[in-house]
């Protein structure tokens, strides 16, 4: 029977594995996004001009950049579940084990990312995709707003 810093390790490894597997996931959706947004533009350049008929490609751009928006938070808050308990396993491992000193180089590495990156410490890298989504969805929104205004 293993003992319990085995079955710690364990449960630890499983959480970063799924961790990881949103970001996984959020970056294939991501890239999905990009790729169509970059043919529909793309379309709409060849076009040369915006016309009624654009509508078929900038209202569904709008949708597909809202909906990568909202994937992307939710991806975010996934990885921040595992990522969370992964740290608490190791937290607890470190407790177990204080030989091996886990909780001071944990808080070393952190003081020195922290001195190293001071003006994107707060900044959380999930918001960044959110943003981007939503300024695809911004985008199919402005051009299906310019055709109605100026085609209506």
């Amino acid at each position: 029977m293993a003992d319990e810093t085995d079955v710690l390790l364990d449960l630890w490894k499983g959480q970063r594995d799924e961790a990881r597997q949103m970001e996984n996931q959020r970056a294939t959706l991501t890239n999905i996004v990009i790729l169509v947004t970059a043919a529909a533009l793309g379309f709409l350049a060849q076009q040369g001009s915006l016309r009624a008929s654009s509508l078929g490609v900038t209202l569904p751009l709008c949708l597909l950049g809202s909906f990568g928006a909202v994937a992307c938070a939710k991806y975010g808050e996934r990885w921040a579940v595992h990522s969370g308990l992964a740290d608490a396993l190791r937290h607890e491992v470190g407790l177990r084990h204080p030989g091996l000193n886990l909780p001071d180089l944990i808080a070393a590495n952190g003081a020195e990312h922290a001195a190293e990156f001071p003006r994107v410490l707060r900044l959380k890298i999930w918001v960044l995709w959110v943003v981007l989504h939503s300024a695809i969805a911004a985008t199919g929104l402005f051009l299906s707003l310019w055709i109605l205004i100026t085609r209506g």
